[in-house]
């Protein structure tokens, strides 16, 4: 983390260009890659199927990929080809037919109004909407058929025929998943759930809350760390010692292939569903399971592990991000580039 922070501001302008807007690529395994500031795709070999030719370069998500040319965001095909004009200050990726995309703004994407475009590149819902503020790019786009919205700095849900089912009126909130999501009404207010109406499925009574993940989120209670299932019954309360100092979110994680990280003193292991430590807490940093595998850090250098713990990819990166469709994207002082489960680079690492 130290020696990827301490990289020039260039080089992170660079890794954004190509990392943007996403962390997965869909099954077509086209992956973003830059080198000399242009951006293209490579497959799950390495080789080269959409030329570097773009000022910037988004994963693809249902056969779309936003890509910047001269200032503007338009989208390609798997081939390459244009099928939505560059016109747009800022695009996010497709999901369930529609992408955010911004109009207007100044020049670094600030201060236009977002809609949705269908994959024709028509505005289906008008751009009317300002940034979102405090939320996470996963959560951008529609999620089980409704998207985060912003007016007046307060956050409510639109349905895909650009409706408002639920009124503005949070702080701050994710998206939904597995039926709920988890909203605030301000910076020092409770944390609770809503379900698609809007009505509280878990009344506001967190310090802090997450999304669900296979049937459990994890929050802060009465500055508790732990899990609570759809009800919002505390049923994963594990029994070990943190230096947490009230802050949940350096210690749990969200489940994933069943489960989930946890930090004991300095160090992070994974817990299961019994709260059983089943990997043993010796990482500096670490994430959820992905295909099998989660990065690491271990001094300042980043690897992966398995299912089992055992290091498999040895730590020697300076970032990693988890893998996805085969292969994972990983900093070096060289540049970014992609590995293979064996950690044999398909991509070396450029910039």
């Amino acid at each position: 983390m130290k020696a990827f922070a301490a990289f020039s501001i260039g080089f992170i302008i660079l890794v954004r260009s190509i990392c943007a807007h996403g962390q997965q690529n869909e099954p077509n395994g086209l992956f973003p890659v830059g080198q000399n500031d242009k951006n293209g795709y490579i497959d799950r070999t390495g080789k080269i199927v959409v030329p570097l030719q773009f000022d910037g370069a988004s994963n693809f998500s249902e056969g779309l990929a936003a890509v910047k040319v001269e200032g503007k965001w338009g989208f390609i095909d798997a081939t390459g080809r244009g099928v939505i004009e560059p016109q747009f200050s800022n695009a996010y990726e497709f999901s369930e037919g529609l992408a955010r995309v911004q109009v207007g703004g100044d020049k670094y994407g600030y201060y236009g109004k977002y809609g949705f475009i269908d994959k024709s590149g028509k505005m289906v819902i008008q751009p009317q909407y300002g940034e979102l503020t405090g939320v996470a790019e996963t959560s951008q786009g529609f999620h089980e058929g409704l998207a985060i919205i912003e007016v007046d700095y307060k956050k409510g849900f639109i349905d895909k025929s650009g409706k408002i089912v639920i009124e503005p009126q949070f702080r701050y909130g994710y998206h939904f998943t597995e039926g709920l999501a988890c909203v605030t009404t301000g910076l020092d207010e409770k944390w609770g759930y809503i379900d698609k109406s809007g009505n509280w499925a878990i009344p506001p009574q967190y310090d802090d809350a997450s999304l669900f993940s296979e049937g459990l989120a994890d929050v802060k209670f009465n500055g508790v760390c732990g899990y609570i299932d759809k009800s919002g019954v505390f049923v994963l309360q594990p029994q070990f010692e943190n230096n947490s100092k009230g802050d949940c979110s350096i210690v749990t994680g969200q489940f994933s292939e069943g489960v989930s990280r946890w930090r004991i003193g300095k160090k992070f292991g994974y817990i299961d569903k019994t709260g059983m430590m089943v990997i043993k807490p010796k990482f500096d940093v670490t994430d959820h399971f992905s295909e099998g595998m989660a990065y690491i850090e271990i001094k300042g250098k980043w690897g992966f592990i398995d299912s089992s713990g055992s290091i498999v990819i040895e730590p020697k990166f300076t970032h990693a991000n988890s893998f996805s469709n085969g292969l994972a994207r990983v900093v070096t002082e060289q540049g970014v580039g992609y590995v293979d489960k064996t950690g044999k680079y398909v991509w070396q690492p450029t910039r």
